[in-house]
């Protein structure tokens, strides 16, 4: 029996292995590279061999990044509410609009192809979509601007504050794959359940909020998730609207800038902001999780 059992188990470590190796090889490796050459000297004077700091020297990158470098702090800043955004706002439109195509109403299968639509578009192409709407000689934002103050030339891209959410509800609005998450879980519900609840005298918008949003609430966690994720590693509407210009630098945007665009080729300075942004991802999904866990608590409860 005992034999039977190591058996199943080295079977299920073989069938196992290729996975692992790919992970420790393509993920785990890069991530401790990272890490590693975070504490060392590595940009354009010697960039086949990184120095390693040490003592008091350990930790210069970060004082370098945390106190002198002009854009981490506004970069961080517009991260983490951009992560916000997409809790507060991407994550019930699409729970919202599971919800409504989950009624299965006329034309709901069009509606949700539809809806989809932007999300198999890459956000390369809806950036520069985008960058047209907020023209500001002819883009439709501008034109409707000047129906209320006519003379109105300046780019919102350029504007600050404004800014911000211009770039916010480029992508904000597009929730099609976590909509199509939530529905597919909600569909999953068996009808028996809302039978139940009908007989119960529980319909409308009160089926919705005590039978559906607590048998869904998995899923909407792990959307939660990935919401928050997204916009703490927004890119691509940063790069191709703004280019971090006017107070909407991003944390992987400066990541490049050190790297990529810096004279010096900051490798080892990049990859300190890199071990602050895994940080801050880390930080993010342990706090949804505990508002989900708690929120579980006060249910049981």
């Amino acid at each position: 029996m005992a034999s039977a059992k190591n058996k199943k188990k080295l079977w299920i470590f073989l069938f196992l292995l290729p996975t692992l190796c790919a992970f420790c090889l393509f993920y785990l490796y890069p991530i401790l590279t990272v890490f590693a050459t975070s504490f060392a000297k590595w940009d354009y004077s010697n960039i086949l061999k990184p120095e390693f700091y040490k003592g008091k020297e350990l930790f210069t990158n970060y004082k370098y990044i945390l106190t002198e470098y002009p854009y981490f702090w506004e970069a961080l800043r517009n991260s983490m509410a951009w992560a916000l955004c997409g809790v507060v706002i991407q994550v019930p439109i699409a729970v919202t609009v599971a919800i409504m195509l989950s009624k299965s109403l006329p034309g709901w299968k069009f509606a949700r192809n539809v809806y989809i639509i932007p999300n198999i578009i890459s956000t390369a192409a809806m950036g520069l979509i985008f960058l047209q709407i907020y023209n500001p000689r002819f883009g439709v934002i501008n034109q409707i601007i000047q129906l209320f103050a006519p003379g109105f030339d300046q780019n919102i891209l350029l504007l600050p504050k404004v800014n911000f959410w211009a770039m916010t509800f480029s992508y904000i609005l597009f929730a099609g794959s976590s909509t199509i998450m939530i529905l597919g879980q909600i569909f999953a519900i068996p009808t028996e359940i809302y039978e139940a609840a009908t007989l119960d005298n529980i319909t409308g918008w009160k089926r919705e909020w005590y039978i559906t949003l607590p048998l869904i609430k998995d899923t909407i966690k792990t959307v939660t998730i990935l919401a928050a994720t997204a916009g703490f590693l927004l890119y691509n509407e940063v790069y191709f609207l703004t280019q971090g210009a006017a107070g909407t630098k991003s944390i992987s945007y400066i990541i490049r800038e050190l790297a990529i665009t810096s004279s010096r080729t900051q490798y080892a300075r990049a990859n300190t902001v890199g071990v602050i942004q895994i940080l801050g991802g880390l930080f993010i999904i342990i706090v949804i999780n505990l508002l989900f866990k708690s929120r579980k608590k006060e249910e049981w409860n």
